[in-house]
């Protein structure tokens, strides 16, 4: 694989962050690396939905329909609250060992 040497500059404190959570075998040139990769999926995966919305644009109805069901499956992945109590409970009597 060929590489190109780059300069950057970066925010000393999330720098410093980094080095302190990651693995001593971790290099900064891996991790950039990385995120580079990640980054040019997304934007490939947008130009290719971009491109199928130029082939075969959706109405409008589709499109209202597609944000209802997108809020419906949103919604759906937000965990409802808790029902018990957050009130610490005294605990229970220790047995004694049986014999």
């Amino acid at each position: 694989m060929a590489t190109t040497k780059l300069s950057i500059t970066v925010d000393t404190k999330r720098l410093e962050e980094i080095k302190k959570l990651s693995n001593a075998g971790v290099s900064l040139s891996a991790i950039i690396d990385e995120a580079l990769q990640r980054e040019l999926t997304r934007l490939q995966l947008i130009a290719l939905l971009e491109e199928m919305e130029r082939r075969n644009p959706i109405s409008e109805k589709g499109r209202a329909e597609g944000e209802r069901l997108w809020k419906r499956l949103k919604s759906s992945w937000t965990p409802a609250p808790s029902q018990r109590s957050r009130k610490k409970s005294k605990p229970s009597a220790t047995r004694s060992p049986k014999p």
